[in-house]
């Protein structure tokens, strides 16, 4: 690969530094404006806004008018539409379209806390031993108003079908399902009458309750699924929209379900979501109103916002939670250097994290511009939204992190030693594994570019291997537990559970599964685990006091930092997105790691007398 953007943006940030420490102030401040602003922290009482550039969320509901069409889109085609299944470019649809027991509720001018709420189910009861979850259905609750199902009731035949059908082929049913993972926690999913299913656990688990409400477990089907149409082509479901046409290479449209148990959410008539896979164009479409909002991970790119503000101030901006962008580095235990933790420390040492955020989350430019920017850096747990503040810490913060802190900053001289050390004062050469598509959205290329740029500053060199996403890259990457040949970029699934144990335990629990990274603390590259980190994550299984539970997984993450079994990022900043004024309740309705895109497509509304629908 050759390193155009990143040798082009290595020699602009040298500059910049070798500048700033000559004490070119002036030439500095140029430079770094040149580049995006500058690199001052906000001050000790946190960043505020002096910009005048932001709009203030505001929850509109009371005012919201049903109708019109919502446009966002899509970067890819969908390889398969069967929601038993996790392909990254259906996730919007898996939330939107799909009903599971269970869902998560929407954070309201506040960041969502990933609590759960009734979907399928309306009520639920926990067994004092905790062995046992007792779902009562809610009645009338009516399918998709399409052929073969018809907008028919949904009954308890239809739950234990899907259940069984995930459990067959389900991509996460080992995660899940005790008859194909023994230390999966659920031994059975039974109706004993037609409202009530009683899910039956094989010991108390924490977040036993959230796995029925995560997109990529346990959506339920209609038993029609079986036999008279077929998932991979056609997606049926309970949930607030319905998939009304899918052209290939063209677009996706939904239509708001009649018969939705709540009257008091989806608003719009019809979201459409074109599939536009080049950058340019989709930003070029919504510059000119034809998108109102791009969907997260497809959408602006942060460095790009302020000059299209300028050019076009017609269009909101706001504050979003963390914005991190970048996919996990997971390691190919195949290749004996990476069973060496020397070796994968030093790979994390040579990322500059900080640079990462300045380059993605052009934050140097929005403080510049007097917006309010807050920086984090990714540690084990994947995901640095603000769900995860108090269970998760942040490396930034050495003193609070601990000693091994030092894994995740930028140390090249370090680094080199750490590869010396293991026998690599050379360097060595690894296999980079990924989709070769826009599955990881259309930034994945310059992504790894930057990334591997920086590791090539300690002697890493990388052969890239860009496969087909679903015949190849999920089968011999993605999937078995890390066993191949090199590095790989991993996006999804996502865990089983979003709680912060379940994310740990997906990850880095020896018996998760599939999802488990494959590593083992002796490195001989048997797969078998580490039994600290198995023990721990056990513990926090069964633990019910919050503040203990944060403890385990603050002591974890302090562990795994030196253990480097994985990169699952590195670093984000407050994000700021851009909407058309036309879409109410913007930034007002949150959700966390679980249907975001089924919030806001509830939640939001069209008004029509506002740009682009209405010239200003």
């Amino acid at each position: 690969m050759t390193h155009s953007y990143w040798g082009a943006l290595r020699t602009r940030i040298r500059r910049r530094r070798a500048l700033i420490a000559a004490g070119g102030a002036v030439a500095g401040a140029a430079l770094v404006a040149a580049c995006g602003g500058d690199d001052d922290e906000a001050g000790e009482e946190g960043p505020k806004d002096t910009s005048g550039l932001l709009t203030k969320p505001v929850d509109t509901t009371k005012q919201a008018r049903r109708g019109g069409v919502l446009k966002r889109n899509v970067s890819a085609d969908a390889p398969s539409l069967d929601p038993h299944q996790n392909f990254a470019p259906v996730v919007p649809f898996y939330e939107t379209v799909m009903g599971r027991l269970v869902g998560f509720k929407p954070g309201i001018m506040e960041f969502a806390t990933e609590e759960v709420e009734g979907d399928l189910a309306e009520g639920w009861e926990l067994s004092p031993d905790k062995l046992q979850i007792t779902f009562k259905l809610r009645p009338g609750t009516k399918w998709h108003p399409v052929a073969p199902v018809n907008g028919r009731a949904v009954d308890v035949q239809d739950i234990i079908f899907s259940w069984e059908r995930f459990s067959r082929i389900g991509s996460q049913r080992g995660g899940l399902v005790n008859a194909v993972n023994p230390a999966a926690p659920v031994l059975s999913v039974n109706a004993p009458d037609s409202q009530t299913v009683v899910v039956k656990l094989n010991e108390p688990l924490v977040y036993a309750l959230a796995l029925f409400g995560a997109r990529e477990n346990f959506n339920i089907l209609p038993r029609e699924a079986g036999d008279q149409y077929d998932p991979r082509s056609k997606m049926i479901g309970t949930g607030p929209y319905y998939m009304a046409d899918y052209q290939r290479s063209v677009a996706i449209t939904l239509k708001r379900h009649p018969d939705y148990y709540d009257k008091n959410v989806a608003w719009v008539d019809e979201i459409q979501y074109p599939i536009i896979p080049e950058y340019a164009q989709m930003a070029t479409q919504f510059r000119a109103g034809n998108i109102f909002v791009p969907l997260v991970g497809t959408g602006i790119q942060q460095e790009d916002v302020l000059q299209l503000k300028r050019d076009v101030p017609e269009i909101s901006l706001y504050q979003s939670g963390a914005l991190s962008f970048g996919v996990r580095l997971i390691f190919g235990w195949k290749t004996a250097a990476l069973r060496d933790e020397r070796v994968r420390q030093a790979l994390s040492m040579a990322y500059d994290r900080d640079l990462w955020i300045d380059v993605f989350n052009n934050a140097p430019a929005f403080e510049a511009a007097g917006l309010p920017v807050e920086r984090r850096w990714f540690s084990s747990i994947s995901s640095i939204v603000e769900a995860y503040d108090g269970w998760r810490l942040d490396p930034r913060d050495e003193k609070g992190f601990g000693p091994n802190a030092k894994y995740y900053k930028h140390d090249i001289a370090e680094a080199k030693k750490l590869l010396a050390a293991a026998g690599f004062a050379n360097g060595l050469e690894l296999m980079s594994s990924g989709p070769r598509g826009t599955e990881y959205g259309v930034n994945f290329p310059r992504e790894v570019e930057v990334r591997e740029g920086m590791q090539a500053e300690i002697g890493v060199r990388f052969v890239p291997n860009r496969i087909d996403y679903q015949t190849e890259f999920i089968p011999r990457f993605r999937d078995v537990n890390g066993q191949f040949e090199g590095i790989a970029y991993r996006s999804g699934p996502p865990p089983t559970s979003s709680d912060a144990v379940g994310v740990l335990t997906f990850w880095y629990f020896s018996k998760a599964g599939t999802s488990f990274l494959g590593f083992d603390a002796g490195e001989k590259g048997d797969g078998s685990g580490d039994p600290h980190v198995d023990q721990e994550i056990k513990r926090a299984q069964q633990e019910f006091d919050t503040n203990k539970r944060k403890a385990i997984t603050q002591e974890l993450d302090r562990y795994l930092a030196k253990k480097m079994y994985a990169i699952m990022g590195l670093g984000g900043a407050s994000g700021f997105s851009m909407a058309w004024p036309v879409v109410q309740n913007f930034e007002a309705y949150k959700g966390a790691q679980q249907n975001t895109n089924r919030i806001q497509n509830m939640h939001w509304w069209l008004d029509e007398t506002k740009p682009p629908l209405r010239k200003v």
